[in-house]
């Protein structure tokens, strides 16, 4: 004859759980009645057993009324961590996948990299917040949920910092504020249930936790922010007059003078060529061979010669070195020839050439492909309307986004716009400017210009090259 099965119902723990024994063996943990017949009958009782009423079911510590779960809190807690888990993974992987794939510097795909990783992190911690919050069959469910939420808290936490740095309100601010609230409830609410408690070191876990989440926010910080550069931009720039030569049988009053202009990138970085000018001027000025004492050193700023008046410049050629939005690798050179025409007997002393560009290193950031087009503002279109330059004149525009080679600082401010202008007419005192600006609230440049050591921009100028025009005449061939 079968002995009856008999089973003991412990009290309470700490989170409403009962211990269920049938016959001194463990056989499930119950949150309610209902749960506790579900148990009952997988361990052999009868269906319609009560256990309330069953004289084979014994109650310790606590009667059948002692429920103190409860299911709507607990799994609307499970819920928004979870939730909360998957959204700070989706946005870890939106932030790293643009470095992992197109990062211009090896440190940039590793911080991508690290982005990705901690997002598949989030999500192996928001599969383990259910089982944390139901029967715990796996005992680090609790860590885990713990260092997902911890990533969270330190990634939103550098995103704010970040953002502090220019405070511009934008969408994706709106998502990492949200997170960081949620964040400081996830930590705090993940603490109180003490995850750590049955781990072979508990302490040593709190501790690498924390010490691996300040650890992370310094390194992304200082590759975020800093970025420092060991190697500098150097380039060999120069501008050069060639021989002359005419063609007496087609034109004998017109002769030719070669211009050659050299950029050679000497340095270990590439850099993109946001915008060049190359000039050249005629220079002359009246004589006074009866001067004895220079008296109009101040009209020449520090120059002025005995026998020689001021000088006065007349602009004879302007052009580009190369359109903007060409990049330069190391090593590479690029060279620009271009012929002046003048008459042999123009009113000019001298010929001066020079160039100018603005440069902006590779690994600082880069601009879109719209940017190598080019406007005019005689031409009016769509990127003209967006540069209010009133007092310009005739302009010549090359306008696209700039993204940095870090994608934090994408994600922390408003989309930045790389702006070159060119200055067609030749009574504007500029021959050329580059800003980076973010758009107004109506779709026009802001005119608020980045820091350029934020971007690495470098302003360099050939130096000047002077030839002599009596010179020019005696080599003509």
């Amino acid at each position: 004859m079968n002995q009856p099965k008999r089973a003991v119902v412990d009290p309470p723990d700490v989170r409403g759980l009962r211990e269920v024994r049938v016959d001194g063996v463990t056989v499930g943990r119950a949150w309610s009645m209902r749960e506790l017949r579900r148990i009952l009958v997988r361990a052999g009782f009868p269906p319609k057993t009560d256990p309330a009423l069953s004289p084979a079911v014994a109650w310790y510590g606590a009667g059948p009324a002692a429920w103190p779960d409860r299911p709507l809190r607990r799994r609307a807690t499970m819920g928004l961590l979870v939730a909360g888990l998957l959204g700070s993974a989706l946005m870890l992987v939106d932030i790293g996948l643009p470095d992992v794939l197109g990062a211009l510097t090896f440190a940039g795909r590793v911080t991508g990299c690290m982005f990705i990783a901690g997002g598949f992190l989030q999500v192996v911690a928001a599969a383990a917040v259910p089982d944390h919050w139901g029967k715990r069959g796996w005992k680090y469910s609790g860590a885990v949920a713990l260092v997902g939420v911890v990533i969270a808290l330190v990634v939103c936490s550098l995103l704010l910092a970040l953002w502090l740095q220019e405070k511009e309100l934008f969408p994706y601010f709106f998502a990492y504020l949200a997170l960081w609230f949620w964040s400081l409830w996830a930590a705090w609410r993940v603490c109180r249930e003490r995850p750590w408690r049955g781990l072979p070191h508990p302490r040593r876990f709190a501790v690498g936790v924390t010490a691996s989440g300040l650890l992370a926010l310094v390194n992304l910080a200082y590759s975020g922010v800093y970025q420092p550069a060991a190697a500098q931009v150097r380039v060999n720039y120069q501008v050069a007059f060639g021989t002359p030569y005419a063609d007496s049988s087609r034109d004998p009053v017109t002769m030719h003078v070669p211009v050659t202009v050299t950029l050679e990138n000497t340095g270990t970085v590439p850099f993109w060529l946001l915008g060049s000018v190359v000039t050249v001027h005629g220079k002359r000025s009246q004589a006074r061979p009866d001067d004895e004492v220079i008296r109009d050193w101040r009209e020449g700023h520090g120059e002025s010669e005995l026998y020689e008046g001021p000088p006065e410049y007349n602009p004879v050629h302007w052009g580009p070195l190369d359109e903007p939005g060409s990049w330069i690798d190391p090593g590479a050179r690029l060279v620009r020839q271009t012929l002046v025409r003048l008459p042999r007997n123009a009113p000019f002393d001298a010929l001066e050439g020079r160039s100018r560009l603005i440069l902006m290193r590779k690994d600082r950031g880069s601009v879109d492909s719209t940017f190598s087009t080019s406007h005019w503002s005689w031409e009016p279109d769509r990127e003209t309307g967006r540069v209010d330059c009133t007092g310009c004149g005739d302009i010549g525009i090359n306008l696209g986004r700039l993204r940095y080679n870090s994608n934090l600082l994408n994600v922390t401010r408003k989309p930045r716009h790389v702006l070159s202008i060119r200055y067609v007419n030749s009574d504007v005192d500029e021959d050329m400017n580059v800003i980076v600006s973010p758009m107004d609230a109506a779709g026009r440049i802001a005119w608020d210009p980045e820091p350029e050591d934020r971007l690495d921009l470098v302003e360099m100028g050939s130096g000047i090259t002077t030839v002599s025009f009596a010179q020019l005449l005696k080599q003509l061939r």
